[in-house]
């Protein structure tokens, strides 16, 4: 009986599962995104979570500029230096100098990486919907800003990229600001004028 239902079977039916694929796909992606407003289900409790990721980021500054510099420092203090020699062409306390600056630059750098990084660590169960509302927040600032190439000395882009946005509040009057920057763009100056 099993050999008759297989030649029977339509040519098709192999190709089945393939096609159900993105479907299956598409549906956990759902789920993910169900997840991530269950665990942040306001946008004020997202800018929430996003000032204290940012908080994160300023507080991580300090250190992660401090300790590559201290590093490098107490390296080169230990270090005995002949004054005849020359480092990458520099005198050796010139090229000690350079370099503990550069590293402490390095750090400082890579400070918002290491604050985000603790961030998440700290809240792991906000990491993924985190991940997801910025995605989703990114595409409403992408799609609802102004047009760049109006800028000008008089007509500056406003807050190009929704960095000072931290609350629904704040998103409406960024909005606001867009739609005045576009009019002064487009059509130069004040609306007032026109209005009479």
């Amino acid at each position: 009986m099993a050999l008759t239902s297989s030649l029977f079977r339509s040519p098709l039916a192999k190709y089945t599962t393939v096609l159900s694929q993105p479907i299956r796909l598409q549906s956990t992606f759902r789920g993910r995104s169900n997840n991530a407003r269950a665990l942040i289900p306001t946008w004020n409790d997202y800018f929430k979570l996003r000032k204290k990721r940012r908080m994160y980021e300023v507080a991580s500054y300090l250190p992660s500029t401090v300790v590559p510099a201290a590093g490098t420092a107490s390296y080169f203090f230990q270090m005995q230096i002949d004054p005849f020699t020359k480092i990458l062409g520099m005198d050796p306390i010139m090229a000690a100098a350079v370099a503990t600056i550069s590293a402490g630059f390095g750090g400082f750098l890579l400070g918002p990486v290491v604050g985000n990084t603790l961030f998440k660590l700290m809240n792991r169960r906000h990491g993924t919907a985190m991940d997801l509302r910025d995605k989703e927040f990114y595409n409403h600032i992408k799609k609802n800003r102004a047009d760049a190439r109006l800028n000008s000395v008089r007509n500056p882009v406003p807050d190009y990229y929704g960095e000072k946005i931290q609350s629904v509040h704040d998103y409406r009057a960024w909005l606001r600001k867009q739609r005045e920057f576009y009019r002064k763009g487009v059509f130069g100056g004040d609306m007032k004028g026109l209005e009479d």
